[in-house]
């Protein structure tokens, strides 16, 4: 829809009702032409996925100022079927363009299945506008709220689901999106009682030659509860993002995961995880080769020969080499058995890290992919893990060099060179 609008980039000061109703007149032609632009360039995009749109136009007043349309989203192939449909109203003017939309409820396979929620759509609103002298457009959607008996006689409610985005009219056609929810539950069930809050996915995305690329990604629970009555669960302050970029058809990407506390329990075992971080950076990626892996990915069967072809490409990928690294990971736990006899343990473990796959011939790679790895990871435990169900691993560890004791801590470095594993210089069999 962003491309749609962009006729109405840098229009003029204008100052007469005649001048005004001369543009607008332009404006509906290069609003229809760019409609038709964009839905083709969509429908090619979407084709490998087996997807199309089509536009079906409803009415039309004012010579063209304002219109009613629908964009039905449809499932092709054998059992093709209308996924969904969008009904907008939209209005052009010299200065501005905007439009309501609602997902119509009447129509299409999830039309059918969001009836059995009528409060969701019911009270949904969905608009979206573009000022003139402004190269964005922005919009905003939101479902209403869901309050209804379940089947097992338990109470569902679940707050409005919010989208707003931001998309950019320029060459680079960069869109940020932000969903929310703030907070959806499950009381008095058969299955027992859940509780989410504060769910939010963020994205920003652009064009790399006609591509779409994800620039960041980002997900966040702040706090998540289960109670049934097989296992118990408790998480808090979930965070994970993703960022990436490209330098000379180089892919880089970090992805970072962390949270504040998890408890999971059952009725003889517990287990708390205090706060937890990951951080991965990869490096190194053909971006063209990993574009059309993906190219191939979305359009390839499931067959044993489709399977093969994905195999010789993902080799092709990684033939030109590349490298992850474990930046950090650190986790403190404790961890109780609750039966007759059990032991339990507490500590911490911190990890980090970096393998390195090398550069060579794309048909030799499954056979010397252990030759062209290279790495190294730093093992840092707790010494109170000693006083645990581990304790007679890690003594063998201990015994045998591959574990030593250092400032209070069990420390240790695995290496893989040229196939080779060793833990604190000895050698590892694998």
């Amino acid at each position: 829809m962003g491309k749609t609008l962009a006729l109405i980039i840098g229009l003029p000061v204008i100052a007469s009702a005649a001048a005004a109703g001369y543009i607008t007149y332009q404006n509906i032609e290069r609003y229809d032409a760019f409609t038709q632009t964009s839905l083709r360039q969509a429908n090619d995009s979407l084709a490998l996925q087996g997807i199309a749109i089509q536009l079906e136009e409803v009415s039309r007043g004012l010579f063209g100022v304002t219109r009613e349309e629908l964009y039905h989203v449809r499932l092709l192939g054998e059992e093709s079927a209308d996924l969904f449909s969008i009904r907008q109203q939209v209005v052009i003017e010299p200065h501005r363009a905007s439009g309501t939309f609602i997902i119509d409820p009447q129509l299409g396979l999830a039309g059918m299945m969001l009836q059995q929620m009528p409060q969701l759509l019911a009270d949904q609103q969905g608009e979206w506008h573009l000022d003139g002298g402004d190269d964005r457009i922005h919009g905003r959607y939101q479902t209403g709220a869901v309050n209804m008996t379940s089947p097992d006689g338990g109470t569902l409610s679940v707050a409005p689901l919010i989208l707003q985005t931001e998309t950019q009219l320029d060459e680079s056609a960069r869109g940020t999106a932000r969903l929310s929810l703030a907070s959806a539950s499950l009381q008095g069930g058969a299955q027992g009682d859940a509780s989410l809050q504060q769910l939010e996915f963020s994205i920003v995305t652009s064009q790399r030659n006609g591509t779409p690329f994800v620039d960041k990604a980002s997900y966040h629970i702040g706090a998540l509860n289960v109670d049934s009555p097989v296992v118990k669960i408790k998480l808090q302050d979930l965070q994970t993002e993703q960022a990436a970029l490209i330098d000379r058809d180089v892919l880089a990407s970090l992805t970072t995961l962390g949270f504040s506390n998890l408890r999971v329990s059952s009725a003889d075992k517990e287990v708390n995880v205090d706060r937890s971080n990951l951080s991965l950076y990869l490096d190194g990626v053909s971006w063209s080769g990993y574009r059309h892996l993906m190219e191939k990915v979305q359009s390839a069967g499931d067959d044993q020969a489709a399977i093969a072809t994905l195999l010789t490409d993902a080799n092709e990928v990684l033939a030109s080499g590349g490298s992850l690294a474990l930046e950090s990971f650190e986790t403190a736990f404790m961890f109780n058995d609750l039966s007759p006899g059990g032991i339990g343990a507490s500590g911490d473990l911190k990890l980090n890290g970096k393998v390195s796959l090398q550069a060579g011939d794309a048909a030799g790679l499954p056979q010397a992919l252990r030759e062209r790895l290279n790495g190294e990871l730093q093992i840092n435990l707790s010494q109170s893990l000693m006083q645990s169900p581990f304790a007679q691993q890690l003594m063998s560890l201990l015994e045998a060099g591959m574990l030593h004791s250092q400032d209070g801590r069990l420390v240790s470095q695995l290496k893989l060179q040229q196939g080779q594993l060793s833990a604190n210089d000895v050698a590892v069999a694998l």
